[in-house]
């Protein structure tokens, strides 16, 4: 199957899930906590300009807007985005959703403080161009949070490898931390650390600074 394949499924599955995304047991069990765990993170930071990268319904968005950030959502879905704009979470006046593919992300260079990616990452099958797009639109001094499934024990794999692929159509792969830490380093990014969190759900957190 070619990455443009890959990616046409992952449109046509995600235009058909829009209607009934947020009622998914997905988000109970962890889309929310994951959010929790990045917001928590986040909370320390100074808010600023923040680029959603696979923002989906907007879920994330509209929480970081909430919290005081200027926040511009990127999703290849546009069925994604209109629930998202219908629904904005009462930060919809913050909140700017754009549709564009992350390989090559419509915005220019150097131009966000932060940017997060949160359970979407798995299904970029071209996921060093993608690190390279985040890297391209931060300002120096700018970081990456990179959110996802955690695959590396047996119960991370069975949880994400089996049953998390079947869910979501069967293309998708989560990084093993190592490769995840990799392809930031390889990006350019500084000062790459990892958070891991032992749930229902194993998560990783990756973390990444551009060089001043």
């Amino acid at each position: 199957m070619t990455h443009d394949h890959i990616k046409r499924r992952a449109h046509a599955e995600f235009s058909k899930w829009a209607a009934t995304y947020d009622a998914h047991w997905l988000n109970h069990y962890l889309f929310e906590p994951s959010h929790n765990l990045l917001l928590g993170v986040l909370g320390r930071e100074r808010p600023g300009r923040v680029l959603d990268i696979g923002c989906g319904t907007g879920e994330l968005a509209g929480r970081l807007a909430g919290r005081g950030w200027e926040v511009t959502g990127l999703d290849l879905c546009e069925r994604m985005l209109r629930k998202a704009r219908a629904k904005s979470n009462g930060n919809g006046e913050k909140v700017l959703l754009t549709a564009g593919d992350s390989e090559h992300i419509p915005l220019a260079s150097r131009t966000f403080d932060t940017v997060t990616c949160a359970n979407s990452f798995h299904h970029y099958p071209r996921q060093q161009a993608v690190v390279r797009e985040m890297f391209r639109v931060l300002k120096p001094g700018g970081q990456l949070f990179l959110l996802d499934g955690w695959p590396d024990q047996w119960v991370g794999r069975i949880i994400y490898d089996i049953i998390i692929t079947h869910v979501e159509g069967g293309t998708v792969r989560h990084c093993p931390s190592h490769k995840a830490k990799a392809l930031l380093e390889t990006a350019g990014f500084r000062g790459v650390s990892q958070k891991r969190v032992y749930s229902l759900f194993p998560i990783l957190l990756t973390r990444g600074m551009v060089p001043c």
